[in-house]
């Protein structure tokens, strides 16, 4: 039984043993691990995140060559825009040019028509005013000449009675 110590102990001891050990713990954990299954999942990550950057790359290119026409069109897109906006712009102006002309115009023609108005009002009012003073003095004028003369009197009396047997009724 010293003996088998005594080989346990030299066992022990060597490193030979220790390195078999080692290696056998070494394969059971790796078993356990599974450590194939780790490199293939992380491979396939590795290889998906390539080809992601890969599909990312062609898409940024496409969209780099799209900006590219689209920026070699931009300077007569541009001119574009502008001869249309200064053609917009002439057709506003002419538009507003038209339209204030013809607001003057309106204006024009309604000073026109409230000056006639107010032309006739003061024409009527002094018509009235002017009648009513003739109306007056001749009212005047008929009472001093029948003062004066009483036979003018007698004279109008006449007259007013033939004009009336002249009238048929």
């Amino acid at each position: 039984m010293n003996h088998i110590l005594s080989i346990f102990e030299y066992l022990a001891k060597t490193n030979t043993i220790n390195f078999i050990i080692m290696a056998i713990l070494l394969i059971v954990i790796l078993k356990k691990i599974n450590i194939k299954n780790t490199l293939d999942n992380s491979r396939q990550k590795i290889e998906k995140s390539i080809d992601d950057s890969e599909k990312e790359k062609k898409q940024s290119k496409k969209i780099l060559n799209s900006s590219k026409k689209r920026l070699e069109n931009l300077p007569s897109d541009i001119a574009e825009i502008e001869k249309f906006a200064k053609q917009k712009t002439k057709v506003f102006e002419k538009q507003l040019a038209d339209s204030c002309q013809k607001n003057i115009e309106n204006i024009k023609q309604n000073a026109i028509n409230s000056i006639s108005i107010e032309e006739k009002k003061i024409s009527n009012e002094i018509k009235s005013k002017t009648i009513d003073k003739s109306i007056e003095e001749a009212k005047n004028n008929i009472i001093k000449k029948l003062q004066t003369d009483q036979d003018l009197h007698k004279k109008f009396i006449k007259e007013s009675l033939e004009e009336l047997d002249r009238i048929e009724i």
